[in-house]
């Protein structure tokens, strides 16, 4: 071997040595690093869904923010617009974040949902592929876009940039104690890994639930980290996000686990449902099944005593979002879950723990405020602006006003049923019902056949409960529903003139 090459062996050798030196040493990485592991979790970037990323940031041009890398890709791209990858990625509609990330992590996985509607009634959705299929063909279009960027630099996007991102997250990963043992320790769950990608291109914004922009698939449990939406070029720079943004979706892969070996902690909790869903909702969250809702306020609680020991110069900030968004169960499973903590000798997991979490759920006291009875329907998004209904609860006031499971659904009380992913009409249909109310009529366009009708369902306040956390007390909580609605704007909007058939029955 000539010298020359034993050198080129030499190196290449060396190289893993050398990047193994570099972490170790906390130094910034390598040139070339795309990925490094920590405990067990790996860190990746992707530069091909970097660009999947401005492209469907790119392709509603109304919504580019005034300053900043998306309004400056947006004039270097500004004649390219015409490209099919923007086509395509119009066509989806108002896509959440969570579809485009959970079809780049699993293209082939049928688009399934299951969980708790009511007591004893658990059940799968499916029918979005349609929908999927649109991204899977707005990602290819996508990549084959990528040479068109090359004559111009986008900003942030490089090699340099990346590495940036990747030595920022790994500095927050490697101060003090290492985050994915901190969640495998306070959960008892050993065998946990963490398969986290920088999805940097891609802000959560308000189409879907904030720090928890994606769905991970089992076996591995694959993250996205977004950036902030408010800061999105010092996201990564801030290990208090880092921390708080990863940590909430690594205690998702705990409490899935819970839930799943004790289906009874949701059953038996499903009383609570009408005291915190309807926040939830506006807040981003789909209130489809019980269980997920319960899922969210319990690794936000569990997401919290894990920064009380580990990072409580941020726990402060984690505790005012939860309890501002209304995740009214947090301060009251928090005290649950110190009785964990002081006795992990009897508790060495999180389902040991069950039948006592189940007991204080048991206890959390409710008032009652004056508010409309739930819609009991769930939709499932099959095209832009149309869903079918999916399910009907039996006590749906829309069951005795003619709608029918199958029905598509065009409208909800005048507004567009925008199909962003599976189920998340519902999301907009809790929003109308709650808040948008016309003289107090739960209205719906639907298409039957070649024709469309109206579905109007006339509204009786019922009494409803209202979880109460520390600020709240029983005459504050009654005096809200009495002005506005368990805390809800209560204003009603004129309705729209009909100029559509409406069911035999239906009217009011």
């Amino acid at each position: 071997m000539s010298g020359s090459s034993a050198t080129r062996v030499a190196r290449r050798a060396a190289a893993p040595l050398l990047a193994a030196l570099a972490l170790a040493c906390g130094e910034s990485l390598p040139p070339g690093t795309a990925q490094f592991t920590v405990g067990r979790t790996v860190v990746r970037t992707d530069s091909t869904l970097d660009l999947v990323g401005v492209v469907w940031r790119l392709a509603d041009t109304a919504h580019v923010p005034p300053r900043g890398p998306v309004r400056h890709w947006l004039g270097a791209l500004q004649t390219q617009l015409d490209d099919t990858a923007f086509a395509l990625a119009r066509a989806l509609g108002p896509t959440p974040v969570s579809l485009i990330l959970e079809t780049w992590a699993s293209p082939d996985v049928p688009d399934t949902a299951c969980g708790l509607l009511a007591p004893g009634a658990r059940r799968c959705f499916t029918g979005n592929e349609a929908l999927k299929g649109g991204v899977r063909r707005f990602f290819a279009a996508a990549r084959a876009f990528g040479p068109r960027t090359a004559p111009v630099a986008l900003e942030g996007l490089n090699e340099e940039a990346r590495r940036q991102d990747l030595a920022d997250v790994y500095t927050a990963l490697t101060r003090g104690r290492a985050l994915d043992s901190a969640v495998i320790s306070y959960s008892g769950y050993a065998d946990l890994t963490f398969d986290v990608t920088l999805a940097r291109t891609l802000s959560t914004l308000l189409t879907t639930a904030p720090v928890d922009p994606s769905t991970p698939r089992a076996p591995r449990y694959q993250i996205f980290l977004t950036p902030d939406a408010v800061f999105p070029l010092r996201s990564y720079r801030s290990p208090g996000y880092v921390w708080q943004a990863l940590i909430h979706q690594m205690t998702h892969a705990a409490v899935r686990r819970l839930l799943a070996e004790h289906p009874e902690v949701a059953e038996r909790s499903f009383h609570l449902r009408p005291a915190v869903e309807g926040e939830m909702v506006r807040s981003g969250y789909p209130a489809v099944f019980w269980d997920q809702a319960l899922a969210e306020q319990l690794a936000r609680a569990i997401t919290l005593r894990i920064l009380e020991a580990a990072q409580p110069t941020v726990t402060w900030a984690a505790r005012a979002e939860a309890l501002n968004t209304n995740m009214a169960l947090v301060p009251w499973l928090e005290d649950a879950l110190q009785r964990y903590e002081a006795r992990r000798d009897s508790f060495p997991t999180l389902s040991d723990f069950a039948p006592r979490l189940t007991a204080a759920l048991d206890s959390i006291p409710v008032d009652s405020c004056k508010a409309a009875p739930n819609p009991g329907v769930a939709l499932i998004g099959v095209a832009r602006s149309r869903a079918v209904v999916a399910w009907l609860a039996d006590s749906s006031i829309f069951r005795d006003r003619g709608l029918a499971v199958g029905d598509t659904v065009l409208t909800v009380d005048g507004d567009s049923v925008s199909a962003g992913g599976l189920l998340l009409p519902t999301r907009q249909l809790e929003l109308n019902w709650l808040r948008h109310l016309p003289v107090e009529l739960g209205i719906l366009d639907i298409k039957r056949g070649r024709n469309e009708y109206q579905v109007r369902a006339p509204v009786s306040y019922v009494p409803r409960p209202i979880a109460r956390v520390a600020s709240q007390s029983r005459a504050a909580a009654l005096a809200q529903g009495k002005t506005a609605g368990c805390g809800v704007n209560a204003t009603r909007a004129w309705p729209r003139v009909a100029r559509r058939r409406t069911i035999a029955g239906s009217e009011g």
